[in-house]
């Protein structure tokens, strides 16, 4: 019997970081570094998220859900 569950997943992650402050900018401003990026990566399967440095590539990473360790 193989197990049909994904061995990571990300559903519509949003990440935001505080803007940089100075005299003129606004207070309470953030800058959305990850927008809802989905995707879904199988058993057998490998993922390899590519693009500009600053994209945000780890930032995805590092709030994906693996559901094999976190049940």
């Amino acid at each position: 019997m193989s197990d049909a569950r994904p061995i990571i997943e990300a559903r519509g992650p949003i990440k935001e970081f505080p803007a940089p402050t100075s005299f003129f900018a606004a207070k309470g401003r953030s800058r959305r570094a990850v927008d809802e990026v989905s995707f879904t990566t199988p058993k057998s399967r490998t993922l390899a998220p590519v693009g500009e440095s600053g994209c945000g590539k780890t930032t995805t990473a590092r709030m994906v859900r693996c559901p094999r360790i976190h049940r």
